[in-house]
């Protein structure tokens, strides 16, 4: 488990796949490079829509931003989110699987709000 609950809080948030995750690292690993939505996917051999998704819950997040040329590269909103980033690319070198269950975990929650609205009530 993460050492804090900031940073579980931050990983549940900012990660709606792990995907998303590969990509940020993959633009963390050096900030000083921009990048084209093909050449992301090329490098994490994802497919178009994937990495699309991905880069716009990161944006959002304020996390990476795209240029007008859409060039994309990282560029955290504040210290604190780079502080929050770089422990969560510590704890996944680390704790894969804990990093990954955290993603997860937060995914069920929209599924289980969309099931639960199916169900039948007894009056």
């Amino acid at each position: 488990m993460p050492a804090s609950p900031e940073l579980a809080g931050f990983i549940r948030d900012h990660f709606k796949s792990v995907w998303s995750l590969e990509l940020l690292l993959l633009l963390m690993r050096d900030p000083t490079l921009s990048w084209k939505r093909e050449q992301l996917v090329a490098a994490l051999r994802a497919s178009d829509s994937v990495v699309a998704t991905s880069m716009e819950y990161l944006i959002a997040g304020g996390l990476i931003v795209r240029d007008k040329a859409e060039m994309t590269k990282y560029s955290p909103a504040s210290a604190d989110l780079d502080r929050l980033a770089r422990e969560t690319d510590s704890l996944y070198a680390s704790k894969p699987d804990a990093v990954r269950r955290l993603i997860v975990s937060n995914a069920g929650v929209g599924l289980t709000a969309f099931a639960d609205a199916f169900k039948l009530k007894r009056d």
